[in-house]
């Protein structure tokens, strides 16, 4: 037990040194945060309580994580906000990159089994909007079992959400999707077409409303 705990001390003391020389002056983290020591900073972060911050993440500068976020396999650029509660996850060797200036709201999902683009000035809004590369219908109609990622069954296909965009909440978006710039998807509508550009589309599916 004394053996452990002073490989607890020297565990703590490698992690808290490499924080402390990495991490500027006016940067926050908040407490109870699991953060990977392959977290790249590129200038000043605000991390809040209780988030997760997985490998393979960059966050640009002034970046802000609300709580209890759980982020893994992103890049997140100048300004952006990614709200609390919001999940990435996948299986696979997809990548999420989130231009400057963009906001991805409270509880939402984004699925990195396939690659995730979004743009510059996109708005996702929450709660519940879900960004999904991968579908398992296949696996689950032939019975196959949860550790099965054949590709033939489990099927995943990239999404790119373009510049100046707004996605509302409760959405859900279909894998291989492109929504393109200056767009709207109106709130509780299931993408399963890419969409235009200048256009309002909702409804399940969803279809154009207007142009704008």
């Amino acid at each position: 037990m004394v053996l452990g705990y002073y490989k607890y001390l020297v565990k703590k003391f490698i992690i808290d040194s490499f924080y402390k020389f990495n991490l500027r002056k006016d940067n926050y983290i908040g407490k109870n945060c699991s953060i990977s020591k392959d977290l790249v900073i590129n200038g000043s972060v605000n991390i809040r309580d209780n988030t997760v911050i997985l490998g393979k993440v960059i966050l640009n500068n002034n970046v802000s994580v609300g709580n209890g976020a759980r982020i893994g396999n992103i890049e997140i650029g100048l300004n952006s906000h990614i709200e609390s509660g919001v999940i990435c996850t996948g299986y696979g060797n997809g990548k999420i990159i989130i231009g400057k200036e963009s906001y991805i709201g409270i509880n939402n999902i984004l699925d990195w089994s396939d690659n995730i683009t979004i743009g510059d000035f996109v708005h996702i809004a929450g709660p519940s909007t879900g960004l999904w590369t991968h579908s398992s219908a296949r696996q689950c109609l032939n019975s196959l079992p949860l550790n099965n990622k054949d590709i033939e069954f489990r099927p995943t296909s990239p999404i790119v959400i373009e510049h100046n965009t707004y996605i509302g909440g409760n959405c859900t978006i279909y894998p291989g999707i492109i929504i393109h710039h200056h767009s709207i998807v109106a709130p509780n509508s299931v993408v399963t077409k890419n969409v235009k550009p200048h256009v309002m589309v909702g409804g399940v599916p969803a279809k154009i409303i207007k142009n704008i």
